[in-house]
């Protein structure tokens, strides 16, 4: 591995098969933030790039020194957290580096071209170890999770780091390239794909998560579709030793190409690792980025879901835009979604000012000041109500064990959130 402090980088836009030079990133050692230039040929063909902290003009754009250590938002989305950070700091450490010493830029360059979205940065941070593809299958990967929580030498830090994609969130992940005709695949570094690959993520179990994890997860999707909500396609992968890992297929690549992926987190310099958001701004947030009152619904319904599934971890990292060549923003299809408690007993981003136990009144509260008529309002909380009386169908199908299934069904289904209110 070769390690040189970054100053300065180029940044790419690789969307839809197109590479653009974005333009240039450079570190300011005084002042602890990043500095950034477009290119003078983006500005002559700009796309809206980061519409609020980003505008696409010309001269420099200094970042703000919170919440993202002196990085613009619209590049914290490309850095890893959790598991990726956890995983770059310790493949320095072997290398006799410390960690502690990084800038933004370094960890940029070490996701390169491989992050999610599609961002690259120029120089990267090269890896001359990884394993061959052909090397590896998924009980490897299980395996080496846990070496790596149980702080063990001998875990392949540079091919998991090699693979993990500068994804977000704290479970162990790796990107791969999977055939469903032939049933195989192969890591992806940000490689090309042999014709007949998709792009997949797959998710190990992390520390506390239930054993079970990876089934309950799937179970939650199969939920999430039947309660109208817009998911990337998931499976479980079972391995030859019995481990049941989650998959779903990258919504951030497409057969045309990369999109480009923004994170409300990003969009609007808002921590994650804190209650920065609530539902009443991230519905605002939509109609701005999409200016489309279909697009505000499918916050609405993603909203109601999260309250009735108790999915707690809500925070800005976890609402997503999505970019087409043509510079038009969606709302990403629905991701990380299983039930959680969330920080303190309640969701990262509140719904009309109730975290703990929000009900019909407060979901009615929100779709009032996002212009949605009570008709649709309720009919989209019936729809996800009557998907989540049916947890235990999607539990057996996604063959979660039974007593995770009886567990969570009285969590979901008896003492519903909100009943009083109603």
């Amino acid at each position: 591995m070769k390690f040189k402090p970054v100053r300065k980088m180029s940044v790419v836009l690789d969307l839809e098969g197109k590479p653009r030079n974005l333009g240039t990133l450079a570190w300011s050692s005084d002042e602890r933030r990043a500095y950034f230039e477009y290119s003078a040929e983006f500005i002559v063909a700009p796309l809206p790039m980061s519409p609020f902290n980003v505008k696409t003009n010309p001269g420099l754009i200094a970042a703000p020194r919170d919440p993202f250590d002196g990085l613009h938002g619209l590049f914290n989305d490309s850095l890893p957290d959790g598991w990726g950070r956890l995983l770059l700091d310790r493949r320095l450490q072997r290398a006799g580096i410390d960690h502690n010493l990084l800038t933004p830029l370094d960890r940029l360059s070490a996701i390169g071209k491989t992050g999610m979205g599609a961002l690259a940065y120029i120089p990267e941070l090269t890896n001359d170890e990884t394993k061959l593809a052909g090397d590896i299958d998924l009980d490897w990967f299980v395996e080496q999770v846990d070496l790596v929580k149980s702080e063990m030498d001998i875990a392949d830090i540079d091919t998991l780091q090699g693979a993990q994609g500068g994804s977000a969130g704290a479970r162990p992940k790796i990107m791969i390239g999977f055939s469903k005709a032939q049933n195989t695949f192969v890591l992806d570094y940000g490689q090309a794909m042999e014709p007949g690959f998709e792009q997949w993520m797959i998710k190990a179990r992390g520390l506390g998560d239930p054993v079970d994890i990876g089934a309950e997860e799937q179970a939650y999707a199969l939920m999430a579709r039947a309660a109208g909500l817009d998911m990337a396609e998931t499976r479980l992968f079972d391995t030859k030793k019995g481990n049941r890992l989650f998959a779903t297929k990258r919504f951030d690549r497409t057969p045309a190409g990369r999109l480009h992926m923004h994170t409300a987190s990003g969009i609007l310099n808002a921590s994650h690792r804190e209650a920065s958001l609530n539902y009443g701004q991230l519905h605002k947030l939509t109609l701005m980025m999409t200016r489309d009152s279909s697009e505000v619904l499918r916050m609405f319904r993603r909203m109601v879901f999260n309250v009735y599934s108790r999915n707690r971890d809500d925070h800005a990292k976890n609402h997503a835009f999505l970019m087409t060549g043509d510079g038009r923003w969606t709302l990403s299809p629905a991701y990380d979604l299983t039930f959680s408690s969330g920080p303190g007993g309640e969701h990262s981003a509140d719904v009309a000012g109730e975290g703990r136990e929000p009900g019909m009144q407060h979901l009615l509260t929100i779709s009032r000041e996002a212009s949605i008529p009570d008709p649709d309002a309720k009919d989209i909380i019936d729809e996800v109500r009557t998907s989540i009386e049916q947890w235990p169908l999607f539990a057996e199908k996604a063959g979660l064990s039974k007593s995770r299934t009886n567990e969570l069904d009285r969590r979901l289904n008896q003492g519903r959130p909100g009943t009083a209110s109603q």
